[in-house]
């Protein structure tokens, strides 16, 4: 009587089984939305880790950025440039320069002045917007400027342009150097 009745449930497992095979299952419609939430997270990833990699400058042909071997890495900040020829903010010209040194004219005192006014007010509008930028996204203003100066520049030069931004409200500033080839 055992017999018959593991026979039985044999048959009845394989009519079952048998069943299953024959009935495919048809999908009607297909959820795109987990591929696209996976998708957006791959999207914010890549983006995080691009924008954390060092920073790209375009940089001009007068400019013969000095070498270092410091290890640390660039952060983002509000680009200034001190070519042979001119000085730049976020790859606008804001002051020409001739023979190392800015024109009398663009200074608030004169030639022994240190503010090189179109400088200051530029910074001053840019330093207006990153705190609306940070206020908005909820973090405090860094006032970080990223100097990128030739290695030719005047010392004095350099000196007026670092003043002339911290006028504008920038107080911290890192000096951009070249990691030399291997």
């Amino acid at each position: 009587m055992q017999a018959t009745m593991t026979r039985l449930q044999g048959k009845k497992a394989i009519r079952s089984f048998a069943r299953k095979l024959a009935e495919p299952e048809t999908i009607r419609e297909l959820n795109i939305t987990p591929m696209m939430d996976m998708m957006t997270i791959i999207l914010v990833f890549l983006l995080k880790s691009f924008s954390g990699s060092n920073s790209l400058l375009t940089l001009d042909e007068n400019l013969q950025v000095p070498a270092s071997h410091s290890r640390l890495h660039a952060k983002e900040a509000v680009p200034v440039m001190i070519t042979k020829k001119v000085v730049l903010i976020e790859g606008q010209g804001v002051a020409p320069i001739n023979n190392g040194k800015v024109d009398a004219s663009l200074k608030a005192s004169g030639e022994n002045g240190y503010l090189i006014q179109p400088i200051s007010d530029l910074l001053t509008q840019i330093a207006r917007r990153e705190r609306k930028v940070a206020e908005m996204s909820g973090r405090p203003f860094e006032s970080e400027l990223m100097v990128v100066a030739d290695k030719s520049t005047p010392y004095r030069l350099l000196m007026e342009v670092l003043y002339s931004c911290g006028q504008a409200g920038y107080s911290n500033y890192r000096l951009v150097v070249l990691k030399p080839s291997e």
